[in-house]
């Protein structure tokens, strides 16, 4: 099954890309350091995702779309983040947690659509 294989190489590339970021922290400053981690991260989540969640060889389709999943889910966990603490009262502390438990599967389901070749067509 590709779920838990998807979890376990989002788990992975989250601590990649942290140990990455604070590695960078010693050679520049912090807003840089986060960038280029993000950037790494994308990059690394879409290998994972291709050859061992998917099990898919990388191609241009994929690699163009895979990204735009990023902007996509940005903007939706954002919107979901502001009707839970807005309008559901929800603690702010806490909303971000339901944001991810909510946005994990919809990012899988997106994810399995671009490498599955569904998605854009």
């Amino acid at each position: 099954m590709a779920f838990p294989r998807f979890i376990i190489a989002g788990a992975l590339n989250t601590g990649a890309t942290y140990v990455l970021y604070l590695g960078l922290l010693y050679l520049m400053p912090y807003v840089w350091a986060y960038s280029l981690a993000y950037v790494v991260g994308i990059g690394l989540g879409y290998l994972l995702n291709a050859h061992w969640v998917f099990r898919q060889m990388p191609s241009v389709r994929t690699a163009t779309a895979y990204p735009m999943t990023y902007g996509l889910n940005y903007l939706m966990r954002l919107l979901l983040l502001w009707v839970l603490v807005k309008l559901m009262e929800i603690p702010k502390e806490l909303a971000p947690l339901a944001v991810t438990a909510i946005s994990v599967p919809v990012m899988y389901l997106f994810t399995k659509s671009i490498f599955s070749g569904k998605a854009g067509s």
